[in-house]
């Protein structure tokens, strides 16, 4: 796992300011309408890499003595100080001295048998070092590949989706990555466009609490411009 989820586990401090801007931003961003015309058919080559956009939310579902407990987050973000390189060949993403920093807001809400008890907003700021991997992936058709997970650029988009706090649960970031993850490819100009929407969900159980459902979703797409 890269460093940005433990480094987004010390960024939480509470603020009182409202996210909802921030979450509308990222959904317009995320929504690949950009008007590019190139073909996908042929990717390879040399690549600056110029930030990451996405929407994530996840929940915590857990039943204490026939009450249901739930907690919702939302965390939408545009990376910043972004660096590094990536190489695409016939199979592999080579991501070289990837940097990028993010600061955002979190917003959790707490539902009692769907009745909402909490709404709080927590601020996110985080910088990665710079990191490089290797992936590989396959191609689908002209416009999609499927990347089994490493380390990666990718991954990042998964292992930065925030765990809500929950009874029994505790807070941190999830390593929801799957181990195949589809990637839809479209370009903006000379800007490579990779375009990830995706769901999972896993069953929790901590600090001998009841067992409970966590549930993930990321809707991110990564921009690459080519040399």
């Amino acid at each position: 796992m890269r460093t940005i989820t433990k480094l987004l586990l010390f960024g939480f401090v509470i603020v009182f300011t409202a996210c909802q801007k921030d979450k509308d931003s990222a959904r317009r961003n995320t929504s690949g309408n950009t008007g590019g015309t190139g073909s996908t058919t042929n990717i390879e080559g040399d690549y600056d890499f110029v930030g990451i956009v996405a929407y994530t939310e996840s929940s915590v579902t857990v039943n204490r003595a026939g009450t249901e407990i739930k907690a919702v987050t939302v965390m939408a973000y545009a990376t910043k100080n972004n660096n590094g390189t990536m190489k695409i060949t016939s199979d592999q993403l080579i991501d070289t001295n990837l940097a990028y920093s993010i600061d955002t807001i979190v917003n959790v809400k707490t539902y009692w048998d769907n009745v909402l008890v909490d709404d709080s907003n927590f601020s996110s700021v985080a910088s990665t070092p710079p990191a490089s991997s290797i992936s590989t992936y396959v191609r689908n058709s002209a416009d999609s590949i499927t990347i089994t997970r490493t380390p990666g650029i990718v991954s990042d988009l998964f292992n930065s989706i925030p765990i809500p706090p929950a009874p029994q649960i505790s807070t941190g970031f999830a390593n929801f990555a799957p181990e195949k993850m589809g990637v839809k490819l479209s370009w903006s100009g000379d800007t490579l466009l990779l375009k990830v929407n995706s769901r999972y969900s896993q069953s929790v159980s901590q600090f001998g609490g009841p067992p409970g459902t966590l549930v993930g979703s990321v809707n991110g797409m990564i921009r690459l411009k080519k040399h």
